[in-house]
């Protein structure tokens, strides 16, 4: 029996193809495009097996989970589009709430979050109670700024048994409301009984507490809250990008700089390095940093995706000090999303440009929907040119 055989055997015709045709892909890049050689190994044999087997939904379903969240996890928006083209079928085709969901989170990653949120309804008729289907719904809300929209999905989190997240939840829709006190200790409350939880959801409830504690300038409190976030969930990038702004929000750089380390090279990450090494003058750093994230901003571009302006327009104001182009994509930014980073580069890129209506547009927004967040230091009626001390990477402070 040749080898080949005894492959085939072992491991199922359709999957002993996609070994054999892996390589080929750095030839062939089809689905994954013209980086296909540069993606994991893994991905690579996930799109050999679509090519082997086109008509087998549930192989494109799961290929399409591993692009969508590899894209995430790297930052590539390339590789997340290639995870929704491969759902299309299955979009297409029976019913089922899975593949409607996979294309939401896919969606809004890329902010296309009507897109996003027309899914979500879709799926809602077959399996109305789904967890995830809640969580990401919410979220979409949360980012546009529609919190009080919000809170209803947490609420259904709690009636499907997800107490976890519905608290994790309704402490992310008092965020940045007058609330945010009483969301903070009730989640506090909670973490401090050390239930049971994955260490990735562990991390993601103590970095909502930790943000909260942040915005509200509790700064001991939000120190401890990144310790234990970073703890349990090391390889989350999300802890560890807010982590880095709050410690250049102080001043420490070489902390900053450690926070970062040994994170994937997405735009969140490589903006705060590139920031980081301007203030330390590293400039061997500050250069790799700018090139990879200006590589990055022109393919997303390319690809029609605005996903990241906000990462661009930081880059724009704390780094290259370009405050009229650094205004003009936060602009664009606001019409997409609108959370506390959203409102704080929108304010700093226009103080900075002589912007008076873009800072009203921040003032507006906290006005109309009540919020209260210190660290923004909005004070309205505030003359936006009074005496201020600039703090890299998060502007005058008031």
């Amino acid at each position: 029996m040749n080898r080949f055989l005894t492959l085939c055997l072992a491991t199922g015709f359709a999957l002993c193809v996609a070994i054999l045709m892996s390589s080929s892909l750095r030839g062939n890049p089809g689905l994954l495009g013209p980086k296909a050689a540069c993606y994991p190994e893994v991905v690579q044999v996930a799109a050999s097996q679509i090519i082997a087997d086109p008509d087998d939904q549930e192989i494109a379903i799961q290929a399409a989970r591993l692009f969508i969240n590899t894209g995430r996890r790297i930052g590539d928006a390339s590789l997340v589009k290639s995870g929704l083209s491969a759902l299309q079928p299955a979009l297409n085709s029976r019913p089922d709430a899975r593949p409607l969901i996979l294309a939401a989170v896919g969606k809004q990653y890329l902010h296309d979050f009507d897109g996003a949120l027309e899914l979500l309804g879709q799926a809602e008729t077959l399996q109305p109670r789904n967890p995830t289907l809640l969580l990401t719904r919410a979220n979409i809300l949360v980012v546009q700024g529609h919190t009080l929209k919000a809170r209803p999905e947490c609420r259904g989190l709690a009636k499907a048994g997800a107490f976890d997240l519905a608290l994790i939840c309704a402490a992310t829709t008092d965020m940045l409301s007058p609330d945010a006190d009483a969301a903070y200790a009730k989640l506090s409350r909670y973490m401090e009984l050390k239930p049971v939880m994955e260490p990735a959801l562990r991390g993601y409830a103590h970095s909502v507490l930790a943000e909260i504690a942040m915005y509200h300038d509790w700064t001991d409190l939000a120190a401890g809250h990144f310790v234990q976030a970073i703890k349990a969930d090391p390889a989350s990038i999300r802890s560890a990008a807010l982590y880095a702004d709050f410690l250049i929000s102080r001043s420490e750089y070489e902390a900053a700089l450690k926070a970062l380390q040994g994170k994937p090279p997405t735009d969140a990450v490589l903006v705060r390095r590139a920031i980081v090494c301007s203030q330390l003058k590293k400039f061997g750093c500050l250069l790799r940093s700018r090139r990879t994230l200006q590589a990055h901003l022109l393919a997303e571009k390319k690809i029609g995706s605005f996903a990241h302006a906000r990462e661009e327009a930081r880059y724009l104001l704390d780094v290259e000090g370009k405050p009229s182009e650094a205004v003009e994509r936060a602009r664009l930014n606001w019409t997409l999303q609108r959370e506390f980073e959203d409102a704080d580069i929108l304010l700093r890129a226009g103080r900075a440009a002589g912007d008076i209506a873009a800072e009203q547009m921040v003032k507006s927004w906290v006005a109309e929907n009540g919020l209260s967040i210190p660290a923004l230091s909005v004070e309205l009626g505030l003359h936006p040119h009074a005496s201020a001390e600039t703090i890299p990477g998060r502007g005058p402070a008031l």
